[in-house]
């Protein structure tokens, strides 16, 4: 059984028997829309979705694997951003409304495809940007001392993934958007590596800024699988990004409700942080 992942932040619509919608940061925020599951049911870092991301999706699939059916694979996508399943393909962006069929039809998303992808390698990811260094590209667009840190607590903490680290930090291939499609086994292995390492960041620089690093981190835990000869599946993205009209009308709702949702945000985090530095002297 497969379950993909997809990871939303406003409207959205209930999946189906592989696609699950899951509500991000759905502790700081409810709406009327419907999704498959929210990333405050059971076990959850969902107060902490305005640093984490969609990472918080990642850590409530990892901590309720059961609530999912115990799939054989599980991925990750975005209410935005898709897999393209048809490894021939370039990246796609979608500028007007598609129906969901359609949509399906075209990205030849079904078990039965993925299935076939997979008899083609071990998991599937987004095919690697190719630019600058990967260190020298989040020097340009990020603050680099975030990322240093991050590298400087996974060679405490996971050094097995140390060598792994300097090589695709050095090389000129990125691994994007956190998205993937990992069998359990895998998946379980990436949550135990990567969130670890998030939360000691979070402890050291805090949690004020989204965590760039995330995405760092897990193109260093796909770099270690293709270092350990586990063969990927490199796959186009598909860009779901609306009419113009929706973009604009976006981007200004983001915009306007952006202070009053990061302060409060900021001060949930803050007592999430306290509650668990207070478990952890008991």
């Amino acid at each position: 059984m497969i379950k993909l992942l997809v990871c939303c932040h406003k409207e959205s619509e209930k999946g189906d028997d592989l696609l699950v919608t899951v509500k991000a940061g759905a502790a700081l925020k409810r709406n009327d829309a419907q999704f498959d599951f929210n990333d405050d049911d059971g076990e959850n870092i969902s107060l902490l979705n305005p640093a984490y991301n969609e990472m918080t999706v990642l850590y409530w699939a990892w901590k309720n694997y059961d609530k999912l059916g115990d799939p054989d694979y599980l991925g990750l996508m975005h209410y935005r951003r898709y897999f393209y399943f048809d490894a021939r393909r370039e990246d796609v962006r979608l500028r007007t409304k598609v129906p969901k069929e359609l949509f399906r039809e075209k990205s030849l998303l079904s078990e039965e495809h993925l299935e076939l992808l997979l008899n083609h390698g071990v998991f599937l990811c987004p095919r690697p940007s190719k630019r600058w260094s990967v260190y020298k590209h989040y020097a340009l667009t990020h603050h680099i001392e975030d990322l240093d840190a991050a590298i400087s607590i996974l060679k405490e903490i996971a050094p097995d993934y140390a060598q792994a680290a300097d090589e695709y930090l050095a090389g000129k291939e990125s691994f994007f958007f956190n998205m993937f499609v990992f069998p359990k086994e895998i998946f379980f292995r990436y949550a135990e590596f990567i969130f670890p390492i998030l939360e000691r960041y979070a402890d050291e620089r805090g949690l004020s800024e989204r965590m760039f690093v995330s995405e760092r981190l897990t193109g260093i835990f796909i770099h270690q699988l293709i270092r350990e000869k586990k063969t990927p599946v490199y796959l186009p993205v598909l860009y779901r990004e609306g009419t113009l009209k929706e973009r604009v009308s976006a981007y200004f709702s983001e915009w306007k409700q952006g202070k009053g949702l990061k302060a409060k945000a900021r001060a949930a985090a803050r007592l999430f942080l306290h509650r668990r530095k207070e478990s952890k002297r008991i």
